[in-house]
């Protein structure tokens, strides 16, 4: 029989990365445009790939993200 997993919350220590300056701006659309910055489904699971979560938005548009876990590569 195989177990039912549940997707993991974000961890405590993982803090929000809210794009306002030149650096984390470009951090943010790279995630995007790499596929790597994606929203969880229902189940609060990640694309597979994705490696950071979309969990809000800037004034601005952009994407506020959360690492979620590492690439596997």
């Amino acid at each position: 029989m195989a177990k039912e997993t549940k997707p993991k919350p974000a961890t405590g220590s993982a803090t929000p990365i809210v794009p306002n300056d030149p650096q984390s701006i470009s951090f943010v659309k790279g995630l995007v445009a790499r596929g790597e910055a994606a929203r969880a489904d229902a189940k609060g699971n990640l694309p597979s790939g994705a490696t950071h979560e979309i969990v809000g938005e800037t004034e601005s548009g952009l994407p506020i993200v959360v690492r979620r876990r590492f690439s596997a590569y």
